[in-house]
C-alpha cells in the first residue's frame, strides 16, 4: 500500500481515513475520498446487481452508490442510523468513464496518520471480492478495499 524510506520524517506519514462499515473498517488514503456526505437514498437502477444501490446526484454529477458489504458478499444486518456516503475518486477516473462513486458507510470516518511501522498484514483473514489487503493497525483491524475491482464492476453494470 505504501513504500516508505528508512528515515522517519513527516514525508513518511500517509494521512488516511478509517471508515466504519457494517463488517468492520476500511482504510483509504484521505486523498481517495472526495467528500463525506449525509446519506440520501439513491435512485434505484433497473437490472443491476444488488450491491449497486442506484445513483444519486453529487455536485451536479450522477454517481453510482455501492453497498460495500453486498459487493463483498457479506451478510449485513439492519443499517444503523448514522449512515453516510463516502464519495470516492475512481482510481482510473481521469479517463472519464467513471470519475466518482459513492460507498455507503456507517458513521464518521476518523483521520489517522499512518506510518509503515504501524501496518502489519493480517495473514489470518480470508479476503473476499473487493478486498485488496487485510491489515492490523495499532488501533485494530481494517481492510484495504480494492477500488479498481469495484470501479470495473460498476462499469460492467448499467447503472445510468
Amino acid at each position: 500500500m505504501l513504500q516508505l524510506t528508512g528515515e522517519n520524517n513527516e514525508s513518511d506519514v500517509l494521512p488516511c481515513l478509517l471508515i466504519p462499515v457494517q463488517g468492520g473498517r476500511l482504510i483509504l488514503p484521505n486523498v481517495t475520498v472526495a467528500e463525506l456526505i449525509a446519506y440520501q437514498a439513491p435512485v434505484p437502477s433497473q437490472n443491476t446487481s444488488d450491491w449497486l444501490l442506484g445513483r444519486m446526484e453529487w455536485r451536479g454529477t450522477m454517481i453510482p452508490v455501492v453497498s460495500y458489504e453486498n459487493f463483498c458478499g457479506q451478510k449485513i444486518g439492519v443499517p444503523g442510523q448514522d449512515l453516510r456516503i463516502a464519495v470516492v475518486n475512481a482510481p482510473n477516473g481521469d479517463g472519464g468513464a467513471l470519475r466518482f462513486f459513492g460507498l455507503v458507510v456507517q458513521g464518521i470516518p476518523s483521520l489517522i496518520k499512518l506510518e509503515e511501522a504501524a501496518i502489519k498484514e493480517n495473514m489470518n483473514t480470508s479476503l473476499l471480492k473487493g478486498q485488496k489487503l487485510a491489515v492490523t493497525l495499532e488501533t485494530g483491524h481494517a481492510i484495504v478495499p480494492d477500488l479498481d475491482v469495484i470501479e470495473s464492476a460498476i462499469l460492467d453494470e448499467n447503472w445510468q
